[in-house]
């Protein structure tokens, strides 16, 4: 009897070693892959997004390797000075946040797209203008 129930607790701590195991190797690849999203996302972006106002907000953002960033946009058409906000930034299911910014972005192919303030896709005319294109790594 004694050596059924060492037998039964040895299968039991093995089956739970494997699912621990298991669990801990999902993780590493839901680092990995956040950890590989963010080194592609590193470099300067840049685009001409719509302004009401104003001809366009000329924007130019660096995404830093230490997960800084930086922003620097000119209102066209209106004024020639340029303004800058840093900060540090970060990637969660798709979406990149900056710190300090009201708006997020969804990651594309060498580019990010801004959404609006309730974090959804912006849809109409002037859509494909709210995108922001990798210019260097």
């Amino acid at each position: 009897m004694r050596i059924l129930q060492l037998s039964l607790l040895f299968i039991l701590f093995i089956s739970i070693s494997c699912l621990n195991n298991k669990s801990n190797l999902n993780a590493k690849d839901s680092f990995d892959e956040a950890g590989f999203k963010s080194i592609n996302m590193v470099g300067t972006y840049e685009g001409n997004l719509p302004c009401v106002d104003c001809d366009g907000i000329v924007t130019l953002l660096s995404l830093n390797k230490d997960k800084t960033y930086e922003m620097n946009y000119t209102y066209a058409g209106k004024s020639n000075e340029t303004f800058n906000k840093k900060g540090n930034w970060y990637i969660d299911e798709g979406i990149l946040t900056l710190e300090g910014e009201d708006y997020v972005y969804k990651i594309g192919n060498n580019s990010i797209t801004q959404l609006d303030l309730s974090g959804k896709e912006i849809s109409g005319q002037l859509a494909e203008q709210y995108e922001l294109k990798k210019i260097m790594d």
